[in-house]
């Protein structure tokens, strides 16, 4: 089976990155179907250019390490085919098209890249009904992407990806530092693995816990953390060991808030958790500290409720004031 598709290595980032997306209409862009026809022969080859670059209209947004998601435009098969990261700073070149404009560049590195004329991508209907405030059609490619439309995008891409693994797997299986799992799924694996053999008052697993407060984020991110919040606080885990993990720093952040020295006083944690202004430490305290609550009410825990009552009520009183 022919491989019609490129992936690389997932870079660990250091800050909470921002999505752009770039548009292709081979007609007129100096990067044509033959090129990429050949470029991804040489990438399943294991061949790959380090100065392969982009025009990204909002360059002054960007930065190394953003995310991408590139979309064809024009005739075809149109639709999101490809997503990865910029590995440069914006640079200043030449313009592309020959029309003496100021042009700024992002090197790049695909994390996959399906061929749009080989296989189905995720198709401009598909995108216009789900995101219907972007121009799928037509525009500047660079355009950054509010944080609820990336959000949405990263889904339907995962959900994509995930539907046509057989397509990349072959691959995978050649790179031994390429990780196929999502950060979802590695915080449930290294979150069971740490709490592995621990029970808590009532006799139940720990790993419960955190598995209810993780499904009870409602961003990925939310998730990730709640599934992670007790591993370093309860277990032999680091934050190192995490950052070797490939979690974000965004995450990491949100963890370092939420795991309590036992030498600070909890009233005074809970607090500092609130001045952060970090929400998603902030919404996962507070769903750690609702469950915790329910399972404390039924097992008859008194102090433990109202230790985690005056939390609560704190949490949603400084919400209500600033």
């Amino acid at each position: 089976m022919e491989l019609d598709i490129k992936l690389s290595i997932n870079k660990k980032l250091e800050f909470q990155h921002n999505t752009f997306l770039l548009k292709w209409n081979p007609a007129i862009s100096s990067y044509t179907m033959e090129r990429l026809d050949n470029d991804i022969s040489e990438w399943a080859d294991g061949y790959w250019s380090e100065d392969f670059d982009w025009s990204v209209h909002e360059w002054q947004k960007a930065r190394k390490g953003d995310r991408f998601f590139m979309v064809r435009v024009g005739d075809g098969n149109t639709g999101v085919f490809a997503a990865g990261r910029f590995t440069s700073e914006p640079f200043k070149d030449e313009d592309w098209s020959g029309k003496g404009r100021e042009v700024y560049y992002m090197q790049m590195e695909f994390e996959a890249v399906f061929h749009p004329e080989r296989v189905g991508i995720i198709p401009t209907e598909e995108l216009e009904r789900e995101l219907p405030n972007i121009d799928w059609r037509k525009g500047h490619s660079g355009q950054l992407l509010d944080k609820e439309s990336a959000e949405r995008l990263e889904l339907m891409w995962r959900d994509y990806v995930g539907r046509n693994k057989s397509l990349y797997l072959p691959r995978a299986v050649k790179n031994e530092f390429y990780d196929s799992r999502s950060d979802i799924d590695k915080a449930i694996e290294l979150a069971s693995k740490a709490h592995a053999a621990d029970y808590d008052l009532d006799g139940n697993p720990t790993i419960l816990h955190p598995l209810a407060v993780g499904m009870m984020g409602k961003t990925d991110t939310e998730r990730i953390v709640g599934f992670l919040h007790d591993v370093v606080e309860d277990t032999k885990y680091t934050f190192e060991d995490l950052e070797e993990e490939g979690f974000s720093a965004e995450v990491i952040a949100a963890l370092r808030l939420l795991t309590h020295d036992k030498e600070t006083p909890y009233m005074e944690y809970v607090e500092r958790i609130c001045k952060s202004g970090n929400r998603t430490a902030i919404n996962v305290k507070m769903n750690d500290l609702k469950h915790n609550l329910a399972r404390g009410k039924e097992g008859g825990h008194t102090r433990c409720v109202e230790k985690h009552t005056a939390a609560l009520a704190f949490i949603e009183s400084y919400l209500a004031s600033h």
